[in-house]
C-alpha cells in the first residue's frame, strides 16, 4: 500500500471516530431520565438520601440479626439495577428514589445490591446405631461391638468380575460348557463347545467357556495353517534329494580319479579337456549336495513358521471364547445370543460370595485402630426363613488410622456359609460384629476361601 493510500485510510478512520463520538453526546440527554440508584430501598415519601461515598460504604457495619436461612449456607446476591431502580428479573432491587436527576451529559451513580450469608455452626455427624445382639449373646470384658457393620464384596481380591468381549463379532453361543459322563468337554462338528443355556444364578468354574463369538473364518484359517504345516513337514523330511546329490558327487569323483590315473599310466591317454570336464562334474556334484542339504534346513524352518501360524490361529480362536475369570455365580447378563459385540462390551457379571468383607465403625474413645488390627471377630446374622441366628468367624484385616469425629473404620474378612444352597451373608446386609481384643487371628486363613 502506498503512503497516500495509508493517509486516506487514516483520515477515514478518524472521521468515523468523530462521528461515533458526536452520536454518543447526542444521545446522552436520554440517559438523564434514569433515576439514581441507591444501595437501600426507599419509598416515595422518604426524604432524599445524600450520596454515599466509597469510604462510607466500606465502613458500614454488618447486620447483627441474620435471617433463619443464613445458618443453612452461603447466599450471594449480586445484581445490576435497571432503569426503574429495580433488580432485573425481580422485585428484590432498590425502589426508585426521589433524588433529583443528574444534569444532562452526566451518568447517574449505580449501586449493587449484595447480600452474603455465612453458616454459623457446622452440623454434627449423625449418631451411628448398633443392632441388638441375639438372645443369649453377651459381650465379654475384652469385646467391642461395632457400629453400623455392613457387608460388602471384597475389593481387589478376585471376588467380583465383569466379563467382557475380547474382540468384535457376533455372539453365537452363550451358556456353560457341557461335559460328558467321563468329564470330557463336548464339542460339535464345527469345533464349537456344546453349551447349557445361560441364566442368572448359574454356578460357573474358573476358566470354563461361557460364550463363543463368530469364529468360522478363524476356524478356516487354522485349517489352512494345518494343511500348510503338513506340506512343510513332508518337505522337511525329504532326504531323497540329498541322497541323490551325494551319489552323483561320488560317481563324478570316481570318473575324475579314473581319468587322472589313466594319464599316469599312459600319458595323454585322456585329453586334458576331458580331465577338466570330469573334475567339473565332481565339483558340481559337491555343490548339488550342499544345495540339497540347505533346502532341507529351509524346509525345517518352514515347519516352525507353519506351527507359528497355527498358534496365531489358535490365539484368534481363543479371543473369540468368553471364559469365566473366577469361580462363582452369574449375577447379571447384559448380552444375549445373536447380538453383535464390540471389543470391551460387557457380557456377564460374576460374583464369588464364599468370603465377605464387613465395614464397621468404632468409637476412638473406646478402642484404637492398633488395638483391633489382626484380632478375631465373631459375626451374628439373622437370615430370613432361618430360626436361629447364624454365627461366623473372621478377622480384622485393616483398621484405618484416620479419625473423623472420634470414629474410625475397620474392615473384616469373614468366611461365608450356605444354608439350602443359599449364602447367608449377602452384600448390603447389616450384621452384628464383635471384636475380641484378647484373641489374635491369622489373616491368611481368610485370604482365599473356596466354596
Amino acid at each position: 500500500m502506498s503512503l497516500k493510500s495509508k493517509r486516506t485510510a487514516a483520515a477515514y478512520s478518524a472521521a468515523a471516530g468523530l462521528f461515533l463520538l458526536a452520536l454518543t453526546f447526542s444521545l446522552t440527554p436520554a440517559l438523564g431520565d434514569l433515576p439514581e440508584m441507591s444501595l437501600f430501598p426507599q419509598t416515595p415519601d422518604q426524604a432524599p438520601a445524600a450520596p454515599v461515598s466509597e469510604e462510607q460504604l466500606d465502613s458500614v457495619p454488618p447486620a447483627e440479626d441474620l435471617p433463619p436461612e443464613a445458618a443453612d449456607g452461603m447466599n450471594l446476591d449480586i445484581g445490576r439495577l435497571d432503569r426503574t431502580g429495580r433488580a432485573p428479573g425481580g422485585d428484590r432491587g432498590a425502589a426508585p428514589s426521589n433524588r433529583p436527576l443528574p444534569p444532562p451529559g452526566q451518568r447517574p451513580t449505580q449501586r449493587l445490591n449484595i447480600q452474603l450469608n455465612v453458616p454459623r455452626d457446622r452440623m454434627p455427624m449423625p449418631e451411628l446405631e448398633t443392632l441388638p445382639l441375639p438372645e443369649g449373646v453377651e459381650l465379654g470384658e475384652n469385646d467391642v461391638l461395632a457400629k453400623s457393620a455392613l457387608t460388602e464384596i471384597p475389593k481387589g481380591e478376585g471376588y467380583e468380575a465383569t466379563v467382557s468381549a475380547n474382540t468384535q463379532g457376533k455372539l453365537i453361543l452363550l451358556g456353560r460348557q457341557k461335559y460328558g459322563e467321563n468329564g470330557e468337554a463336548l464339542f460339535d462338528d464345527d469345533g464349537n463347545p456344546v453349551m447349557i443355556p445361560m441364566h442368572r444364578g448359574m454356578q460357573v468354574e474358573e476358566g470354563e467357556i461361557l460364550g463363543v463369538q463368530f469364529n468360522q473364518a478363524a476356524h478356516a484359517r487354522r485349517t489352512a495353517a494345518e494343511r500348510e504345516l503338513e506340506v512343510a513337514k513332508k518337505e522337511a523330511g525329504k532326504q531323497l534329494e540329498v541322497e541323490v546329490a551325494e551319489a552323483s558327487k561320488n560317481v563324478a569323483l570316481m570318473e575324475y580319479k579314473r581319468a587322472v590315473n589313466a594319464n599316469k599310466r599312459v600319458p595323454n591317454s585322456v585329453s586334458e579337456d576331458e580331465v577338466w570336464q570330469k573334475r567339473f562334474e565332481w565339483y558340481r556334484g559337491m555343490k548339488s549336495e550342499d544345495k540339497a542339504k540347505y533346502d532341507l534346513e529351509v524346509a525345517a524352518l518352514a515347519v516352525d513358521v507353519k506351527e507359528a501360524a497355527i498358534a496365531i490361529a489358535d490365539a484368534d480362536l481363543e479371543e473369540r471364547l468368553i471364559r469365566a475369570p473366577l469361580s462363582g455365580q452369574v449375577d447379571d447378563i447384559f448380552k444375549n445370543k445373536g447380538e453383535w459385540l464390540r471389543e470391551g462390551d460387557t457380557v456377564l457379571h460374576v460374583l464369588r460370595l464364599d468370603k465377605i468383607n464387613i465395614t464397621a465403625n468404632f468409637d476412638s474413645e473406646q478402642v484404637s485402630p492398633a488395638m483391633i488390627q489382626g484380632k478375631a471377630v465373631t459375626v451374628y446374622v439373622t437370615k430370613a426363613g432361618v430360626a436361629e441366628p447364624q454365627k461366623m468367624e473372621g478377622v480384622i484385616t485393616y483398621a484405618r488410622p484416620i479419625l473423623m469425629m472420634n470414629r474410625f473404620v475397620a474392615y473384616a474378612a469373614v468366611k461365608n456359609v450356605k444354608i439350602d444352597d443359599s449364602w447367608v451373608l449377602i452384600p448390603g446386609m447389616r450384621v452384628n460384629l464383635i471384636v475380641h481384643k484378647d484373641k489374635d487371628a491369622d489373616p491368611a486363613e481368610f485370604a482365599d476361601v473356596q466354596d
